[in-house]
């Protein structure tokens, strides 16, 4: 097994008993069981008027894995970084996120959304931009429920969707978790215009609720925002980050200073102090997504990502046949605290 390099900090065991019947027998959701997969490239999951006020079609990659026979799956959909300037969902942050997931049993979408400020980075152009992101999110949640009572074409579990992202695909997700009430809009964005609380990108009607966060190198608005109930997330950041503070402080774009975030210490403090589920990993002296770039960090993401989402899932690693439990992991600097 390979090694991973991180510095386990605040973590939160998740105790949720699932009422799933996931068949997590052979490794599925803990092991690469299923070694080749299938991508659906360009699947149009809704439209909404974008920063330039053209309208545009959102689309998204869905990942398979083949030979797969179960009739439901879980469904993991994951947003690419870029600081909502650039990025697209076949980027390298994203697809080996997919890979790997896939080959657990999974099924992946990777997801574009819109992106752009409309000029120079100020305050309310990067809270819309944020916003923007975040309604695409939940329409592609609301886009598989719809499918799932429609034939279910990608054979998912409707009731089992997680979200996630990198950079500022992470901040997509957690907007789209915990943004659930119209007094939490930000007021640099217009309900009306924007939609209220669910967005205007597509498909309504249905639920935009998620099972859980994958939170990679991400912020909120603020952490106001999470309230008891919520849904548990796993976080994974690095302290040095110079791009997405590591807790909270000012965000800067492109040169320019916008706003104070909050990022995942000051998330996991909040989870914490709600006695809300969650895991928070980290990274002590790295910078911003250094898992793109650095297998041991790569590694590191699965090791906790992996039982995070298959403990969710309801199954018992113990008891899956065929898994060694080996883990090793390695803290800095030593002697730690």
């Amino acid at each position: 097994m390979n090694k991973f390099y991180a510095l386990v900090f605040g973590l939160g065991l998740i105790s949720q008993v699932s009422n799933a019947q996931f068949d997590c027998s052979g490794g599925r959701y803990y092991q690469d069981v299923f070694p080749a997969f299938t991508v659906t490239s360009d699947v149009t999951y809704g439209e909404a008027i974008n920063v330039s006020g053209d309208v545009q079609s959102l689309e998204l990659d869905i990942y398979q894995p083949n030979g797969d026979t179960l009739s439901e799956r879980p469904l993991l959909i994951l947003a690419h970084g870029g600081s909502f300037v650039f990025g697209s969902k076949t980027g390298l942050d994203v697809v080996s996120l997919c890979s790997k997931f896939v080959k657990l049993g999974y099924v992946v979408a990777s997801i574009e959304y819109r992106l752009g400020f409309g000029g120079l980075p100020n305050v309310t152009a990067a809270t819309q931009a944020v916003y923007r992101g975040t309604s695409d999110m939940k329409a592609a949640i609301r886009f598989f429920r719809k499918s799932a009572g429609e034939g279910n074409p990608y054979k998912i579990n409707p009731d089992y969707i997680f979200t996630g992202g990198v950079s500022a695909g992470a901040f997509t997700a957690l907007h789209a978790a915990y943004i659930d009430e119209e007094s939490e809009i930000p007021a640099e964005v217009d309900p009306v215009t924007f939609g209220g609380v669910e967005g205007n990108s597509g498909n309504p009607g249905f639920s935009s609720s998620t099972r859980a966060v994958v939170n990679l190198c991400g912020a909120i608005g603020d952490t106001s925002w999470i309230n008891a109930g919520d849904v548990p997330n796993i976080s994974m950041h690095g302290t040095n980050d110079p791009t997405v503070p590591y807790a909270t402080d000012l965000i800067t774009v492109l040169g320019f200073d916008l706003l104070t975030v909050d990022g995942s210490a000051s998330i996991a403090q909040r989870m914490n102090n709600l006695g809300i589920a969650h895991e928070f990993i980290s990274w002590q002296g790295a910078g911003h997504v250094p898992f793109v770039s650095d297998a041991n960090y790569q590694d590191s993401v699965y090791q906790f990502v992996v039982p995070f989402l298959g403990d969710l899932l309801g199954c018992d690693p113990t008891s899956i046949s065929a898994v060694e439990q080996t883990v090793k992991l390695e803290l800095f600097p030593n002697p730690s605290t």
